[in-house]
């Protein structure tokens, strides 16, 4: 039997939460059945589970249509579909390859430039290269127009150039305090927060101060602050600006890791699912950021499934800091899976092949897997010998001054020597209560250590639960 509205169905189902809220926003229908037909995609863009079936009584042309209204839309306003078309026309014009029909289309949007858009730099580098065109063949007419929009944005065109640079030299110092923790990076604060709120700037520009306010704010867990660039965020993509899909999944991943902090889990997810809809080359990374939340959520099946149908994909990446906490994932996916062994095999390789990379960019997510599962087997003689090939004592306490050190990794190490006889219990709960003490304010470190506490009750019951009634004690 044929399914009804399959092509359209299928089509709809694709469009994305924003890009509906756009679409219903500038529709001008004085059709009754084609605004429903828009407004039933615009609530089923927002509902992951169950969608709500279209209207089969509707013309089918009428569906064929919207098909074709709402690509045109997006299209029209996708700024990477836009920066194709002006590197194209950029490689015709210096290979004298442009057609008169794509010249008529390329005067046009000169002639009709409207300030600013989203690619600006590259649209006015672009017609540089076109005067010289024009001016060679003696096309003084057109030649005069291209001159006189020049003229008009040159010094614009020198100030974008210059936030850029600048752009530069902030994420320079950004990522060495990332790396390092050793730079205040503040003193750019202010200023990218200007350049997202400039709207006469382009829109390249703007959306690299984002990304660059975003890795400041998880950097300094400034996570109210962060909130209300994604909130100002929000408004804009609903409004069009910014818009092409690779920007949206972006925005998308960066949401769950928001609302990840302030443990807001369920809102994560669906930020989640979103987020690796499409695989672009940062999949593997939103991938990874899924998997923890799902696994927070006690949704270990699922987490171990998805990352199971990517696994090929880390094969092709050269991103190691991305590709370590894939496989990082992937091992207490397994552990949390009750396949321990399948993990330590997996750690046992990974670790043989990339051991410098592992240690010098993601010791931590790495070795709380492979250690967790080997306490899960009661491998504790080899967790030892690991914690001193490796010096992970001394990693640990280094990592100690980081805003985002947790204990785990120590307490796996302590519960090792707690069931090989080298430290006492009365030892193992002054460690936990000490480490605890002084994360316990912050909610979610809070949320997280709770959990861990959880999992070590499997190990050290009693030790566990004398350390909960110590902590509750005290914090009452």
């Amino acid at each position: 039997m044929k399914v009804k509205l399959k092509k359209f169905t299928a089509f709809a189902s694709d469009v994305l939460p924003h890009e509906a809220d756009y679409l219903v926003n500038i529709q001008q229908f004085d059709d009754d059945q084609k605004l429903s037909i828009l407004k039933k995609i615009q609530v089923n863009a927002h509902n992951r589970g169950s969608k709500e079936p279209f209207n089969t009584f509707i013309d089918k042309r009428k569906y064929s249509g919207m098909m074709r209204w709402v690509q045109e839309k997006l299209d029209a306003i996708d700024v990477d579909k836009f920066f194709e078309w002006i590197n194209e026309m950029d490689r015709k014009v210096i290979t004298d390859a442009i057609t008169p029909q794509e010249e008529k289309l390329l005067l046009r949007r000169i002639k009709n430039y409207q300030h600013p858009i989203h690619n600006f730099m590259k649209f006015f580098e672009m017609v540089l290269n076109y005067r010289h065109f024009l001016l060679i063949r003696l096309r003084y007419e057109a030649y005069e127009m291209v001159n006189k929009f020049i003229a008009k944005y040159q010094s614009t065109y020198d100030e974008s150039k210059a936030v850029n640079k600048k752009l530069h030299e902030a994420t320079v110092h950004i990522i060495d305090q990332f790396n390092h923790k050793i730079e205040d990076t503040s003193e750019w604060e202010d200023w990218m927060l200007d350049l997202f709120d400039n709207d006469q700037l382009d829109g390249f520009n703007r959306y690299m101060a984002v990304i660059r306010l975003t890795f400041l704010y998880f950097n300094s867990r400034e996570f109210d602050k962060l909130k209300e660039v994604y909130d100002k965020l929000d408004k804009l993509l609903v409004e069009g600006k910014f818009y092409t899909r690779r920007i949206l999944y972006n925005y998308y991943a960066n949401r769950l890791m928001l609302h990840s902090k302030f443990d807001v889990l369920q809102q994560a997810e669906e930020y989640g699912y979103l987020s690796i809809r499409q695989k672009n080359s940062d999949h593997v990374q939103y991938l990874s950021n899924f998997s923890s939340i799902l696994i927070r959520q006690g949704k270990i099946e699922e987490a171990l499934n998805l990352l199971k149908e990517s696994f090929s994909e880390i094969r092709n990446i050269d991103n190691f800091y991305h590709k370590i906490g894939f496989v990082s994932f992937y091992i207490k996916c397994l552990n949390l899976n009750n396949q321990p062994e399948r993990g330590e095999l997996m750690a046992d390789s990974f670790l043989r092949i990339h051991k410098n990379d592992i240690l010098t960019q993601r010791w931590y997510s790495f070795f709380t897997g492979y250690v967790q599962g080997l306490i899960r087997q009661k491998k504790y003689e080899k967790v030892l010998q690991i914690f001193k090939r490796y010096e992970l004592l001394k990693k640990d306490q280094q990592d100690q001054k980081k805003d985002i050190y947790l204990p785990t990794i120590k307490w796996y190490y302590e519960i090792a020597q707690l069931k090989t006889g080298k430290i006492n219990a009365e030892t193992m709960l002054d460690s936990i209560v000490s480490l605890s003490r002084e994360h316990f304010t912050d909610p979610h470190k809070s949320f997280i250590l709770n959990q861990v506490l959880t999992e070590l009750e499997n190990y050290i019951p009693r030790t566990v639960t004398l350390a909960k009634s110590e902590l509750h004690g005290q914090t009452k």
